[in-house]
């Protein structure tokens, strides 16, 4: 299990740069006019380092998860110092989105801008043609996307802080800070946070201190807490997932807990833990989570009544990524294995992505566009796969 000390991190070079490429032929993909889904393992379409200089450590981890978005890819890296927009046809660079130190969340790309922050604690906004829009600084590193909702983006960082801009000016609209849990050592907080999430006109965010707070969206005011997180790491990491009356948020080592938000009072509990998002899907008359452990299990959970319905084990000792919906089953990583296919019903293996260059686990989830798989590594290098493709028709037509 790996787990990253809340440290000071010094800011990239003064002058970073703003490198611009001719942009490659328009790329449309192709619409498939036969079936094809994951239900085997993909076939390799290209792969490439990551953009920027080698990070100059014994291992590292990847957290910027891929944006595909027309014929681009939008991906930062730990060595770089910008975000980078790659072809989605080859994986070749296009553009770079300057940055004041490395961009280590995933962007969010919409009405042709790109919202993204760094490591320094700046956050930027560009238009997709690379000019930037405006630029806000703060104090304390960056690590997850930002969170775009009615005009605003809020971002939250590292030091349990979170800010609200307006999504076209820059303009800061609130800012609210967690005080501080005097009883923890500081060195033992996770260097991590998890993005804001808006729901019915509040932003809920999770701090290091183990505590779920539910803001007003038009000015930042405080609506309640909960303390939520346990043990040694209660720092809540995962983003917090809402759905009708009811939160679903999990502490790092524990709990899984759902509560309803009006009264704070706790539904079920399971003594498991995430750093990244659950899934929610209707079956049926009932709604699963699927739960990526910290523990490398993988679980469906009945949000009814909170029993398990299955487990599936990576037999790894790291993290799981948010597991994503697939036509074939759901895609799930681990930060110490590598990418798996898991039936979404039983629980049962599909199949596991087997490369002979070391991988280092996947830290950042996956990303399915159509038959286009693209995932990055704590290896620095970002892959695109295919899923097969089905049997032709023609093959089997009627003679």
């Amino acid at each position: 299990m790996r787990l990253l000390v809340l440290a000071a991190l010094l800011a990239g070079s003064a002058e970073a740069r703003d490198m611009r490429f001719p942009d490659p032929q328009p790329f449309t993909p192709r619409e498939a006019s036969y079936p094809g889904a994951f239900d085997k393992a993909p076939i390799p379409h290209w792969d490439t380092v990551l953009p920027g200089p080698t990070v100059n450590a014994a291992t590292h981890t990847e957290r910027s998860r891929p944006v595909v978005e027309g014929g681009h890819i939008y991906v930062g890296s730990a060595g770089g110092e910008a975000l980078f927009v790659l072809s989605r046809r080859d994986g070749a660079l296009v553009r770079e989105l300057r940055a004041d130190a490395s961009v280590e969340a995933e962007p969010v790309v919409s009405g042709g801008r790109v919202y993204f922050a760094d490591t320094g604690g700046t956050t930027w906004c560009y238009g997709t043609d690379g000019e930037l829009v405006w630029r806000q600084p703060s104090t304390a590193p960056v690590l997850v996307r930002p969170t775009l909702s009615d005009g605003v983006i809020y971002v939250t960082n590292v030091a349990d802080q979170a800010v609200a801009y307006d999504a076209e000016s820059g303009t800061v609209l609130w800012r609210f800070e967690q005080p501080k849990d005097l009883t923890r050592d500081a060195e033992l907080a996770l260097y991590a946070a998890p993005p804001a999430m808006v729901d019915q006109g509040r932003v809920l965010l999770g701090f290091s201190d183990g505590t779920i707070v539910a803001l007003e969206a038009d000015g930042g005011d405080l609506l309640w807490s909960q303390r939520i997180g346990e043990g040694r790491y209660p720092d809540i990491v995962a983003p917090v997932v809402a759905n009708g009356s009811d939160v679903y948020a999990s502490g790092y080592l524990a709990p899984l807990v759902a509560f309803v938000p009006d009264t704070r009072s706790v539904r079920w509990r399971l003594d498991v833990g995430a750093a990244a998002a659950p899934l929610l899907h209707v079956d049926g008359d009932a709604t699963i989570l699927y739960h990526p452990g910290t523990d490398g299990v993988l679980r469906a959970v009945d949000t009814r009544t909170g029993d398990v319905q299955w487990e599936w084990d990576s037999l790894t000792s790291g993290a799981l990524t948010e597991p994503i919906w697939t036509e074939a089953g759901l895609l799930v990583g681990s930060s110490d294995g590598t990418l798996y296919l898991v039936d979404p019903t039983t629980g049962t293996e599909a199949w596991r992505y087997h490369e002979p260059a070391q991988l280092d686990g996947l830290s950042a989830s996956p990303v399915v566009t159509g038959r286009q798989l693209v995932f990055v590594t704590n290896a620095g290098h970002i892959y695109s796969m295919r899923a097969p493709r089905g049997r032709l028709p023609w093959l089997h037509a009627k003679r």
